[in-house]
């Protein structure tokens, strides 16, 4: 018809979106981070519904820049029961939801611990979405339930990212996904073994897309490699827990020479043991715990670097990786990576292209590759000009909110 109006594609749509997270801002969490600004950069609307407040001394620029606090909600469920009892929201307009909230028969435990109707107070007055993207099961699940009371409107979307997987189901029984899975309208495994995983849980697999998580490659030029020494410098960027297998790392170092420099950068409940591990290895003049630094002196440190060590393991608890973004930060600036093989890293780092990979707790594999890289220098060289090709190809966070956005539209369509 002439003089009709074109209505919009979906991806061509200002969405309202929905984040519901864990934490927020949180300083390890730079792929929810990336997901919001290139969100907000294509145009569309983004409301953040997080459970806590992050307690991070440090906080990406952009929180601020952006003003994503003043986008943000925190549930901040009180722990003590008596204390949700007495401050329990309410609001009468919606009673009818709230009570919903409040059917033990229908969502048993949810509903009993007053963690559901806590939920509901978070969103009302702002519970009307084309998207909710929900990162990690958890609040997939949530979400669900939240849509399920009336609460919350909006196609629901939830990535996946590892410990959600393995962890989460093994705490509270293999059926907690069950509403997320009955009702969820598409989810995103981070890596092609979590999808495996997912299926093997019930999720239905039509459902289902591989969707990665990146990292801003712009922030990361590759480093000068003109410059370097003989000297080793091997760094490890990483929180200080047990799955991150620093103890290992350290172990390994410890056999090597003298003219080898480890810089671990990141703060946990392991430090002082780990510290003690340096000691006992008679290294701890060689190793240098930098502590949590804003991600430009990181990137500064990574770009002084000769090698990426990540020796990550399965904690006693169970608790693995999923795609370290730290890798991938590594990984873009052009350093070879020995890891190990653990999780989906083998979807990250391809043995011998950009790095090295060895069994869990192999402090002997460990030390070999990085002995290696003393008599070959050219090889790590290589290495890291393949690894920031890799990253550039599958995994830079402004393609991968392109992909994303489509997603989204397939969804609208």
């Amino acid at each position: 018809m002439v003089g009709a109006e074109k209505v919009p594609s979906p991806s061509e749509r200002t969405l309202r979106i929905a984040f519901f997270v864990g934490t927020f801002p949180a300083l390890s969490e730079t792929f929810v981070l990336n997901q919001i600004t290139g969100l907000l950069d294509r145009g569309h609307s983004v409301s953040i519904f997080a459970e806590r407040v992050s307690l991070d001394t440090e906080e990406h620029p952009e929180v601020e820049q952006r003003g994503l606090r003043c986008l943000t909600r925190h549930e901040s469920l009180p722990d003590s029961p008596l204390d949700r009892l007495r401050r329990m929201p309410w609001n009468w307009r919606e009673a009818r939801t709230y009570l919903r909230a409040l059917n033990a028969f229908r969502f048993g435990g949810t509903a009993l611990s007053l963690r559901l109707i806590w939920s509901v107070g978070l969103v009302d007055g702002d519970s009307d979405f084309d998207i909710v993207q929900c990162h990690f099961g958890a609040l997939g699940r949530k979400a669900a339930l939240l849509r399920r009371v009336g609460a919350l409107r909006g196609k629901i979307v939830t990535a996946f990212h590892g410990e959600d997987i393995v962890n989460y189901p093994r705490r509270f029984g293999g059926n907690v996904y069950a509403p997320l899975f009955a009702t969820g309208d598409l989810f995103l495994p981070i890596s092609d073994r979590w999808n495996t995983e997912l299926v093997a849980l019930g999720c239905p697999p039509h459902r289902i897309h591989v969707h990665r998580m990146g990292i801003e490659l712009d922030r990361f030029p590759p480093r000068s490699t003109a410059s370097l020494d003989t000297r080793l410098r091997i760094i490890t960027v990483a929180r200080l827990v047990e799955k991150k297998g620093i103890a290992d790392g350290i172990r390994a170092v410890a056999r090597l020479g003298s003219n080898v420099e480890y810089v671990v950068v990141g703060d946990g409940p392991l430090r002082a043991e780990l510290e003690a591990v340096a000691r006992t290895c008679g290294i701890a003049d060689r190793v240098r715990f930098a502590g949590p630094l804003p991600r430009t002196r990181v990137v500064e440190l990574l770009r002084e670097a000769t090698v990426f060590l990540a020796p990550s393991v399965t904690a006693s608890d169970g608790d693995i990786e999923g795609l370290p973004v730290s890798i991938m930060e590594a990984m873009a600036v052009g350093l070879p990576i020995v890891t190990t093989r653990h999780g989906a890293i083998d979807e990250l780092v391809e043995h011998g292209v950009s790095g090295w990979l060895v069994a869990e707790r192999d402090v002997s594999g460990l030390a070999e590759r990085l002995a290696h890289l003393v008599d070959d220098p050219g090889a790590g060289v290589r290495l890291g000009i393949a690894g920031r090709a890799r990253i550039a190809q599958e995994f830079d966070a402004a393609k991968l909110v392109e992909r994303l956005e489509a997603l989204y539209g397939s969804l609208l369509a």
